[in-house]
């Protein structure tokens, strides 16, 4: 038995391309992965490999930062994911039809 659920059209090709290019002018950027609905990479500046080990890893981690939100806020979503190390910065931003990820360079880093 198949559900009623409506078709979400996919973004375009033209609308990702757009987003790297706007993404990739940016300073201190590293790498760019740009995921669809279904969690997988469309485009990257990283291998084919990388970029699908590195979205499995971050969409584990947005899954159960989702979840635990949930039990704070049902009604709440997930707009952005920042993760800092001392050198790297992970942006994570869902869309309800692309995610993307994008790591760059730290802009200052901790003192020791």
């Amino acid at each position: 038995m198949l559900l009623n659920t409506p078709e979400r059209p996919p973004r375009s090709q033209r609308y990702v391309e757009e987003a790297f290019d706007q993404i990739s002018t940016r300073k201190n950027i590293r790498d760019i992965v740009i995921l669809n609905d279904l969690g997988h990479p469309v485009k990257s500046t990283m291998g084919h490999d990388d970029s699908v080990q590195f979205a499995g890893l971050f969409q584990a981690i947005r899954c159960r930062l989702e979840r635990g939100m949930k039990q704070i806020d049902p009604t709440d979503e997930l707009l952005m994911l920042r993760v800092r190390t001392r050198t790297n910065e992970v942006l994570l931003t869902p869309d309800s039809k692309i995610t993307l990820i994008v790591v760059q360079n730290a802009q200052d880093h901790f003192q020791n």
